[in-house]
């Protein structure tokens, strides 16, 4: 899941998590209405999901997960592999509890990096 996620902006993983906490994730598309698939909250913006709907539908999900993978810098076969799964029912709260793990490691490295930072500037610069 690192290798798919781990790319998402945070503000993208965020809104992904409560998008699965409150069950607005699409499945069988990209996108639904305005829910949208979970590899697709980490596309650049609309256009990029709308091409990969249209590549889904004109040529097939294969070429429209190597489309996403090349967006997200992952493997093709892990995105078809994924959106697979997600379309056949894959368990939600799995999911979302290995999206929450990537979120604290980012809070906890982020911490660790204030924390550096903080005990820096108390020091003082030799004149």
């Amino acid at each position: 899941m690192q290798q798919l996620f781990g790319v998402f902006q945070n503000l993208n993983l965020l809104v992904l998590i409560e998008d699965l906490r409150r069950g607005f994730a699409a499945k069988g598309n990209w996108s639904f209405a305005s829910n949208l698939c979970p590899l697709a909250h980490g596309m650049a913006d609309g256009r990029v999901v709308e091409r990969l709907q249209y590549l889904s539908q004109a040529v097939n999900l294969k070429a429209a997960s190597d489309f996403a993978a090349l967006q997200l810098g992952a493997r093709p076969g892990q995105v078809f592999t994924f959106v697979e799964k997600w379309d056949e029912n894959f368990q939600q709260e799995w999911l979302l509890e290995h999206l929450l793990m990537i979120w604290i490691e980012r809070l906890e490295d982020a911490e660790a990096i204030q924390e550096l930072l903080c005990e820096e500037s108390a020091v003082p610069f030799p004149i």
